[in-house]
């Protein structure tokens, strides 16, 4: 075993030393040295292989250790590596890396803005999570509070409207008036899903949507705005044909900017 390299994060950041090995194709463990403790980076022909940082193991522990910016590091060469956390290439992990740790450090910018809908021509399909982030969008909440209202961490929601703003869906902007107004889905509502679903389903769509409006232990009349996405979501997935699927999203998308 032979310390290859060593030095002061000061003057390397941990992602640009990752690059430098990782390029260089080397074998080995980098230990970063903090006033709290050791992190290890571990490294196969140009490949991360692991990580570790206290108990934290995989792609937690390389984020954390990705964020410290004073201390030493040391990478040997002939290390044993534990069991393998990464399948991705590397240059992905740390394009992921960086991403996540831009998002991070714009929380406090981010957090108070909202989503504005922008009108789409193409097809478009979201997650489930992507349905509740834009319906509660439309009550001008912001990313803090749709995070505490889904009761989802602050950056996965601020990835998801970054994620949305990237394809051109949403718009992020500062809010600018509104107040947090509770409010039911309108009737009108109902008759253009019925309508939707019925060209895509025939004459079953009605009873389609009142079982799965059951099941959810809702009613039409009071079906709460903040649970259409997951009705949208659960209705797509009776669709059996992906093009369909993906029309009765886009469709029901653009009723849901009009509501």
């Amino acid at each position: 075993m032979m310390k290859m390299l060593e030095g002061n994060l000061k003057q390397i950041g941990v992602i640009e030393l990752l690059d430098l090995l990782v390029k260089a194709k080397h074998s080995g463990r980098l230990t970063l040295i903090t006033e709290t403790g050791k992190g290890y980076i571990f490294i196969e022909n140009g490949q991360i292989y692991a990580a570790q940082w206290k108990e934290k193991v995989g792609y937690d522990a390389l984020f954390n250790l990705a964020k410290i910016d004073e201390g030493s590091f040391a990478f040997e060469d002939k290390i044993s590596i534990p069991e393998k956390h990464f399948h991705e290439e590397s240059m992905e992990i740390l394009r992921k890396i960086n991403e996540d740790l831009d998002i991070s450090e714009s929380v406090n910018s981010e957090q108070n803005k909202v989503l504005s809908l922008i009108p789409v021509e193409k097809q478009v399909t979201l997650a489930p999570k992507e349905w509740m982030v834009v319906a509660l969008s439309q009550k001008s909440l912001t990313l803090f509070e749709i995070a505490k209202r889904l009761k989802l961490e602050l950056v996965e929601v601020i990835k998801i409207a970054k994620d949305l703003e990237k394809r051109e869906l949403v718009e992020l902007k500062v809010r600018e008036t509104g107040k947090d107004i509770e409010k039911l889905t309108p009737p009108l509502f109902w008759k253009a899903l019925k309508t939707k679903l019925a060209t895509l389903m025939g004459p079953i769509a009605e009873a389609i949507i009142e079982d799965i409006v059951a099941e959810m232990e809702e009613t039409k009349e009071r079906f709460p705005y903040s649970k259409l996405p997951v009705l949208v979501d659960r209705l797509s997935q009776e669709i059996e044909n992906n093009e369909r699927r993906i029309a009765f999203q886009k469709e029901m998308l653009e009723i849901l900017k009009r509501l």
